[in-house]
């Protein structure tokens, strides 16, 4: 009798150890889709500030192209539309997603490439890949599991995720509990290797939306690969449906 109440009660201390993380966990979701409840659009200009080819060229070959880009405006409605421009060189080139379709063309080459991404959600772009964190995570992702960690007196939830079609590689995305800023993204390969890391840095609130000012990637060996600067960032003006047409 004596051991089985000395069981109850480490059990009983576990739990209360336990159950203020699983209610920050449970309330994380909720709050993130009320404070974001408001969230329509957004619109901002991203300039490279620098690159460094070989490190890039070690997350992939394609990534390390849309780095090209010096310049580019980037417009984002919810919950399923984005569009963006950029110049390479003399060239416009424009990207337009828009619910299960994506089309990237050169109007000055007369030419348009359209395809169907319903079965290839790696294609799709949200506020998510802009650095902002809304419920679209929960909505696009499968979540499979949120740690509560400590960083000083600050609670950052470690939130891990995967695609649907690509259940192998798993994302994780570190969010500050009390601010709902996404501060970092790691994303990794099938075998479990890292294949980059996102920092998002330079917040500023926009209404009830953090859209981070800088994000910095670096490549598997834990190298800066480039940095990014947003810039004229506006949220919530009304973008209407026909700039998204291809």
């Amino acid at each position: 009798m004596f051991f089985r109440s000395k069981s109850l009660f480490y059990i009983s201390i576990c739990m209360l150890m336990v159950l203020p993380a699983i209610g920050v966990r449970a309330d994380l979701r909720a709050r993130i889709k009320e404070a974001t409840s408001g969230f329509k659009d957004a619109t901002v200009t991203c300039k490279v500030l620098s690159t460094n080819r070989n490190e890039l060229q070690k997350i992939g070959k394609d990534f390390s192209k849309s780095y090209e880009f010096k310049n580019t405006t980037v417009w984002y409605k919810a919950p399923d539309k984005m569009k963006v421009e950029g110049n390479l060189g003399m060239v416009k080139v424009c990207m337009i997603m828009s619910d299960k379709y994506k089309c990237i063309s050169v109007p000055s080459l007369h030419l348009s490439k359209r395809e169907d991404i319903s079965d290839d959600p790696h294609k799709r772009q949200t506020d998510f890949d802009m650095g902002i964190i809304t419920e679209s995570l929960w909505l696009d992702y499968i979540v499979t599991d949120t740690e509560i960690e400590k960083s000083g007196d600050k609670e950052i939830a470690k939130i891990t995720f995967i695609r649907d079609n690509s259940r192998e590689k798993k994302l994780v995305a570190w969010v500050d509990v009390d601010s709902l800023k996404l501060l970092k993204v790691d994303k990794y390969e099938s075998n479990g290797a890292l294949k980059s890391r996102l920092i998002f840095s330079g917040h500023v609130k926009y209404g009830s939306i953090w859209v981070p000012g800088r994000v910095d990637v670096y490549s598997p060996s834990g190298k800066l690969a480039a940095s990014s600067g947003y810039e004229g960032i506006k949220v919530n003006t009304g973008l209407s449906d026909s700039m998204f047409k291809m």
